[in-house]
């Protein structure tokens, strides 16, 4: 009986695992080569898809993955650049980004789009226009647009009815790997009581052995390499077992956009932001619902008990079915009970809403913006600057925060030029402009972080130049601007020429603003003028004007 049950089930998981179609092929006429794979940890969310590396170089084709057809195009300076999607009639959706050009018959659409709203970040549906394109047809040119930190073509696969993303590997995208993935630390986290009769987390080595009590939970700092590539890139999966039985499992076969953030309660967030050490949690924080954890025990944590041995051992996998071990013993001793004490009426709970508001600022934190129950601190430390918790705690959702000026040291002939800014207290002191809105004497703004807040004056204007008009009124393809703003952050820019609205590109890694292609536009040889406007996001304008010969 328990032979015919071990075939059903065996039956059964070969079944599951074949679900995905597996006739996908790479969206690169080249040899796959990897800089990044699926669910690869970055900040605030998990990496989406694969990253294909292009020889360092951008122009190399592009070509559809599937038969199907174009159905959403969307083109920005941040992010993922500009981008194609296609719908395939097996259900699923296929990701193409950071191109540089775009299929002449895609790009007619895009350019519709840019010119139709004078603007050329744009983000628009194909759903009843059909523009299909065959399994190999060229789609587009490979690039470096957008957030993208090097040339490479960024490749995912979505569910698309749920959109869903899903690991490319999954589809027969599969390349050659018999690299061992490697773990560079593990660690074991007294989450009550101690390790060690140490409070703090404690690194382990192979075959070691380690006094515990309470609960505990366990960290790994592992990487994945493939076949061809020296680049370190996420893991797969990580198995977890005490006195062999299986307790907890991470696998990245799939997730969804709304479960991103879950990374920051995924990962050891303090030792990520002041170090920017990336280690993995192998259990779950009460309010950590990601489904790419498998939690079969206790959700992971091992409750200790006096007198007891326990043999845990580790496995970290990659797709291809690499593996490595690791094995350390933990030894559960009597220790002194820990008292908690929650009597401070900042007590937050990760699974209720919380409010607060205090001298002047206001915050409004929604059911599910944090990952576990914590005491929130709160200080006013000048005026108009406060202390809101402390940054090492990461927050799922953007929350509201209003902050009511004392104008005795802000000037408000001014009030429209201010804006919330927020400083990280723990790790990295970074300041970050948040979008802020002013009404009836009120600054409003939706951080997604905690830190240090205050009310900043931004009257600086944009800066816009034009090297090439500057050494020479003649131009012969391309014109190019550069333009910064030192304060909130450039918010529109528009380029006219004779008046009329021109599209032009905006690589901000560059600070570049261009027409690559004048005569593409309809500037014909001659005498033209340029105006550039340029604003920034208090308001603040600024506006070039220039004349020029085109050749």
């Amino acid at each position: 009986m328990k032979k015919v049950i071990c075939i059903i089930i065996l039956f059964y998981n070969l079944l599951y695992s074949q679900n995905y179609p597996k006739d996908f092929t790479s969206p690169l006429l080249i040899p796959t080569s990897l800089s990044a794979n699926y669910a690869e940890l970055r900040k605030n969310h998990f990496h989406s898809g694969l990253d294909m590396r292009t020889q360092q170089r951008t122009g190399l084709k592009v070509v559809a993955s599937q038969d199907g057809y174009v159905s959403r195009i969307n083109i920005s300076a941040y992010g993922y650049g500009k981008t194609i999607y296609i719908d395939h009639p097996n259900g699923y959706t296929t990701v193409y980004a950071h191109l540089s050009e775009l299929a002449e018959k895609i790009e007619d659409w895009a350019r519709k789009e840019q010119y139709k709203k004078q603007s050329y970040s744009v983000d628009f549906y194909l759903k009843s226009v059909k523009l299909p394109v065959k399994k190999g047809e060229v789609i587009a040119l490979s690039g470096n647009t957008g957030s993208s930190g090097g040339p490479h073509l960024h490749f995912e696969i979505r569910d698309t009815k749920t959109e869903e993303v899903l690991n490319p590997f999954l589809f027969g995208l599969d390349i050659p790997d018999n690299i061992k993935p490697q773990i560079n630390g593990i660690w074991i986290y007294p989450l009550r009581e101690t390790v060690n009769r140490d409070k703090r987390k404690i690194d382990v080595v192979e075959g070691g052995t380690y006094t515990v009590t309470g609960e505990v939970g366990f960290g790994v700092k592992a990487y994945d390499k493939q076949n061809a590539s020296n680049n370190l890139n996420g893991i797969y999966s990580i198995k977890t077992y005490v006195n062999e039985k299986l307790i907890s499992t991470f696998k990245a076969d799939k997730h969804d956009f709304d479960e991103a953030r879950f990374i920051n309660a995924t990962i050891d967030y303090p030792e990520q932001i002041s170090k920017n050490s990336w280690i993995y949690r192998t259990y779950l924080l009460p309010g950590n619902t990601l489904q790419m954890y498998e939690q079969e025990i206790n959700k992971g944590i091992v409750e200790i008990i006096p007198g007891e041995t326990y043999k845990v051992k580790i496995i970290v996998g990659d797709y291809a079915g690499n593996t490595t071990t690791r094995n350390f013993t933990m030894k559960g001793i009597d220790d002194e009970q820990v008292c908690y004490e929650y009597a401070n009426r900042y007590y937050v709970y990760f699974s209720k809403s919380y409010s607060f508001s205090e001298e002047g600022i206001s915050v409004k934190f929604d059911k599910g913006s944090f990952y576990e129950d914590f005491l929130f601190n709160y200080k006013k430390i000048g005026s108009n600057q406060y202390q809101i918790h402390n940054s090492s705690v990461p927050i799922h959702k953007k929350y509201r925060m209003t902050l009511t000026p004392d104008w005795n040291d802000l000037d408000k002939s001014k009030a429209e030029k201010y804006v919330i800014v927020r400083r990280s207290n723990f790790g990295l002191s970074k300041k970050e402009y948040l979008d802020t809105t002013y009404k009836n004497g009120v600054y409003t703004a939706k951080p997604q972080d905690f830190g240090i807040f205050s009310l900043v004056l931004d009257e600086s204007l944009p800066t816009v130049s034009c090297p090439a008009l500057t050494k020479n009124k003649k131009v012969n393809k391309q014109l190019s601007f550069i333009i910064k703003d030192t304060g909130s952050g450039i918010n529109t820019y528009d380029v006219f020429i004779d008046g009329k609205w021109i599209l032009a590109e905006y690589e901000y890694k560059q600070n570049k603003l261009f027409i690559p292609d004048l005569k593409k536009e309809g500037i014909e040889s001659g005498m033209h003028q340029v105006e550039v406007i340029v604003t920034d996001k208090t308001g603040n304008k600024q506006v070039y004007t220039n004349d020029f010969e085109k050749l």
